[in-house]
């Protein structure tokens, strides 16, 4: 199984996803999922490690910066990555938990 190979980090240290989603494995660990706008193909991060709900800017555990454009959607590259991500990884469990990142800074003081 393969995968397109994302630039390092120290040369890409950010990017944009479009119709994104986020899902928490079994693991508690939550990924981005979506369209990225730098590749023009479907993406699924690391495990984030911080998110700026104000900014909807997320920093994963590979030290990259995502920021979140527009309202999350569906997008069948970024599913199919995400699928062909889990079996991969021996994903047993995940959820969606794009709702809590939709609804950004109406909720937050």
């Amino acid at each position: 199984m393969s995968f397109e190979t994302v630039p390092p980090v120290s040369v890409q240290p950010q990017a944009t996803l479009t119709r994104w989603r986020v899902f928490e494995t079994e693991l508690g660990q939550r990924h981005l999922v979506g369209h990225c706008v730098e590749s023009s193909h479907g993406r699924v991060t690391s495990a984030v490690v911080s998110f700026d709900f104000r900014t909807r800017t997320g920093i994963t555990s590979s030290g990259r910066r995502y920021a979140l454009s527009g309202n999350s959607g569906y997008d069948d590259d970024a599913q199919y990555i995400w699928l062909l991500w889990t079996l991969y990884n021996a994903v047993k469990e995940f959820k969606d938990v794009t709702e809590e990142y939709d609804a950004p800074c109406n909720t937050i003081q």
